[in-house]
């Protein structure tokens, strides 16, 4: 690029050169050498008799060396100007060059920066996506935590109240299976009591309908099964362990069948249709 930049002024610089040149050749040698011939002595002039043709010859001849030396430099001086507007063209074009080449680059550097700047802009954009992007991922994460946070409070919170509930309810339930245990205890004792009533008439009913054998052990006591039809009719009837003899056994048996009808409870809903009691007369 130096040397490009000082061309111009050499071409210049010669140029100068020529045409000082072309200046120096134009101007007859007799006048720079007429103040030379002044300061010399004058010689002796010896005369010669010349005829007027030989004159008229040399006079010619110095007339055709003259325009032999006009011509040559007339076409000298043509080369000389061929020369400079060859430079002149030369030095032209390598501007013409020099600019289409700064231009060039010019245009190549102002793309180079487009291409720079969008390169900027595009990785700007892509971070700035990318820190949309991180930020609402972030956010979502956020949510979804506090999302989750309040759904395990509100699963805890609704198992803690299935959990009281249910531990109400237990306590409820072992309340009412206590009360409803002392109820049936209660119904059961009561029902046991009925029972026991019943039975003690019936088993008084078979005894006063018992007639005693000749020989009747001292102490009888023998277990009796009966089965009872809903008015009390004896359906059945059987012996359980006993230490009378045979004639005993079917006498107490006899018994039962005699006092069928046997008695019955006072609430329907307190019959019993298999019955078990302890005979045992004067006990």
């Amino acid at each position: 690029m130096n040397v490009r930049r000082s061309l111009p002024w050499i071409q210049s610089i010669g140029l100068h050169l020529v045409l000082l040149a072309l200046l120096f050749l134009a101007v007859p040698w007799s006048t720079l050498l007429v103040g030379s011939h002044r300061r010399q002595k004058t010689p002796e002039v010896h005369a010669r008799v010349v005829s007027d043709r030989a004159v008229e010859r040399a006079w010619r001849a110095y007339q055709a060396r003259k325009a032999a030396a006009a011509r040559a430099r007339a076409a000298k001086l043509a080369a000389l100007a061929a020369a400079v507007r060859k430079a002149a063209a030369e030095r032209k074009a390598e501007a013409a060059k020099l600019a289409a080449l700064r231009r060039a680059a010019a245009k190549a550097k102002a793309a180079q920066a487009r291409a720079l700047a969008a390169r900027k802009q595009a990785e700007l954009a892509r971070a700035q996506a990318l820190a949309a992007a991180r930020a609402a991922a972030a956010r979502r994460a956020r949510e979804e935590a506090l999302a989750r946070a309040a759904a395990a409070r509100a699963r805890a919170a609704k198992l803690a109240a299935l959990a009281a509930a249910r531990a109400r309810a237990e306590a409820q339930a072992r309340t009412e299976a206590r009360a409803l245990a002392a109820q049936a205890a209660a119904e059961a004792a009561a029902r046991g009591r009925v029972l026991n009533a019943w039975v003690a008439a019936i088993r008084r009913r078979v005894e006063d309908a018992w007639i005693r054998p000749e020989r009747n052990p001292t102490s009888l006591r023998c277990t009796v099964y009966v089965t009872l039809a809903p008015g009390g009719a004896v359906l059945s009837a059987r012996l359980g362990t006993c230490n009378g003899d045979a004639a005993a056994r079917e006498s107490i048996l006899a018994a039962v069948y005699r006092a069928s009808p046997l008695p019955m409870p006072r609430d329907p809903a307190d019959f019993v249709s298999h019955l078990r009691f302890l005979f045992e007369p004067g006990a």
